[in-house]
C-alpha cells in the first residue's frame, strides 16, 4: 500500500477514495473508524492509500487534477470481490485454527486433570 492523500475530515477522505475507486484506483482510509468516533472533537488526519503501488504516479496526478486519465485502470468491484473473498477466507482459517488451539488445550488440561486426581 502506499500513501497518497492526507485528509482532515472524514468527509473529504472518502471523496477522495470515491474519486480515485471511479477512476479505477483501488483506495483504503485509514483511521476512518477513528474520526467517526471523534467524540472529543480532537484534530486528526486521515491517510489515503492505494493497494496498487504502481499507480501512485496516476493517483496524485488524479487528486490534482480530476479530468486525470488513468493509465492502467483497475476493475475496483472485482478487486474489493476479491480482496473480501481473501479476508473471509483468512477470517475461516483463523477461527478454524483458534478452534484446533483451544482443543488441544482442553485436551492438554483434561489430561493433567486425570494425571493429578489418579
Amino acid at each position: 500500500m502506499e500513501f497518497v492523500y492526507k485528509a482532515s475530515t472524514l468527509e473529504g477522505a472518502n471523496e477522495i477514495k470515491a474519486l480515485l475507486d471511479s477512476a479505477g484506483i483501488p483506495a483504503s482510509i485509514s483511521n476512518s473508524g477513528f474520526a467517526s468516533l471523534n467524540l472529543f472533537f480532537i484534530p486528526h488526519s486521515l491517510g489515503i492509500f492505494i493497494y496498487n503501488s504502481s499507480q501512485y504516479k496516476d493517483a496524485i496526478a488524479l487528486i490534482n487534477n480530476n479530468n486525470h486519465i488513468v493509465s492502467n485502470p483497475i476493475d475496483t468491484e472485482a478487486f474489493y470481490s476479491s480482496l473480501n473473498n481473501e479476508q473471509s477466507t483468512k477470517s475461516a482459517y483463523n477461527a478454524m485454527n483458534n478452534f484446533i488451539l483451544g482443543m488441544v488445550a482442553f485436551g492438554l488440561v483434561c489430561g493433567l486433570l486425570i494425571y493429578v486426581l489418579n
